[in-house]
């Protein structure tokens, strides 16, 4: 559990609003991965992988995307070079556990977890982004400088691939050592600089923009609509001026946009099926081939039924009180009167294989829960 953080305190004073750093949240942290186990992943065609270095002579930054051959890591500078590597909480389950310590936060929103290893004064720039992060240190030391001021247009670096800062002024500085972690909301600007050899782990919470949103509702729902129902016009008498655009005319097209607004479960039905898909891969998990009987014996001798984190699994309440199951963009049809199993299924990443008996005396629950396994949305585990 994160220590020394008053959820409620923060969720009303800091989330979204302010930076908060919080000592000691995993205290004495000691991360599951080395940095030569982050270098052999950045050798990796499957793995998302950079290296930012920063240099005397222009240009100051430079950015090299892997995957990395194993002789690269050996003509690195000693200093001012930072690895990154994306979405290490799809490969190691105790790096997704971790992500399961903010359930707080809706899961639909939570991104990924990045991995960022510096050499001495390594850092990737003053820079913005335009999600909330919690930024644990789980290595080393690290300063952070922040500032809330809002940054010019004109003051971010030209023709680099980063969005980086050119006159950085910061207000706060603090140094953070292994199992300390600072949460920045969106937009807030930030340097880290490794004050040595260090590690940081940042856990992102991405939202879609308002242009995603609206783009892919409207491209969702026009396909449900024919041709025949076009534009009408309002009741006029004869006219003076043919030229002229009516403020009747823009009433009725706001009133034909607004009335394709107003279906709630088209939009819960698009929302579920769109946010379970917004940050997933595009290969679908591999599907489990163990008979029925055989995973309800491996399931008495295993301890956890665990959901990988490449799946990403959300459900609502209907307006007619039905929970309504989305998996990795799909909607799921499921079997009456399962609605606690989905709740399970969702809330939890890892279930005690133990605490769902009463639950599976039921059949449905039983089939339900199998269908979830043949498909690749649960394992079995001992851990």
């Amino acid at each position: 559990m994160i220590q020394n953080l008053d959820i409620p305190d923060f969720l009303e004073n800091y989330w979204q609003q302010k930076p908060l750093l919080i000592q000691s949240a995993f205290p004495d942290y000691q991360s599951p991965l080395s940095p030569e186990e982050l270098a052999g992943l950045a050798c990796e065609e499957f793995i998302e992988s950079r290296i930012i270095y920063e240099q005397r002579k222009a240009p100051k930054w430079t950015l090299e995307n892997g995957p990395f051959s194993e002789s690269r890591f050996n003509h690195l500078p000693d200093t001012h070079w930072t690895l990154l590597i994306q979405g290490l909480n799809k490969i190691f389950p105790e790096i997704d556990d971790l992500l399961h310590e903010f359930n707080f936060i809706p899961s639909w929103r939570v991104d990924d977890l990045m991995a960022s290893y510096a050499a001495p004064e390594g850092s990737v720039g003053p820079h913005l982004d335009n999600y909330d992060v919690f930024l644990l240190q789980a290595k080393g030391r690290r300063k952070w400088q922040i500032s809330e001021s809002a940054i010019a247009d004109d003051n971010f670096e030209t023709g680099l691939p980063l969005k980086l800062i050119k006159d950085f002024n910061a207000q706060s500085e603090w140094v953070l050592e292994a199992g300390d972690m600072l949460y920045l909301p969106a937009n807030v600007a930030h340097y880290g600089i490794g004050l040595e050899d260090c590690m940081t782990f940042s856990i992102g919470f991405r939202a879609p923009s308002h242009a995603e949103l609206l783009s892919g509702y409207i491209d969702d729902y026009i396909t449900s609509l024919g041709d025949k129902i076009r534009y009408k016009d309002p009741a006029f008498s004869a006219i003076q001026s043919p030229g002229e655009i009516s403020a009747d005319t823009i009433e009725q097209i706001q009133g034909i946009f607004l009335s394709h607004l107003k279906n709630k479960d088209k939009i819960s039905d698009w929302f579920g099926r769109y946010i379970t898909e917004y940050l997933t891969d595009d290969e679908e998990p591999v599907c489990n081939t163990l008979p029925y009987e055989d995973f309800f014996y491996q399931m008495d001798k295993a301890n956890y039924l665990r959901r990988p984190a490449t799946v990403k699994a959300n459900y609502l309440t209907s307006q007619n009180g039905e929970v309504v199951l989305f998996v990795n963009g799909n909607k799921l049809n499921t079997i009456q009167n399962t609605a606690a199993l989905v709740k399970i299924f969702c809330n939890q990443h890892l279930i005690q294989c133990k605490s769902l008996q009463t639950m599976l005396s039921e059949t449905n629950n039983a089939d339900f829960l199998y269908q979830l396994y043949i498909k690749g949305y649960l394992e079995l585990s001992d851990e």
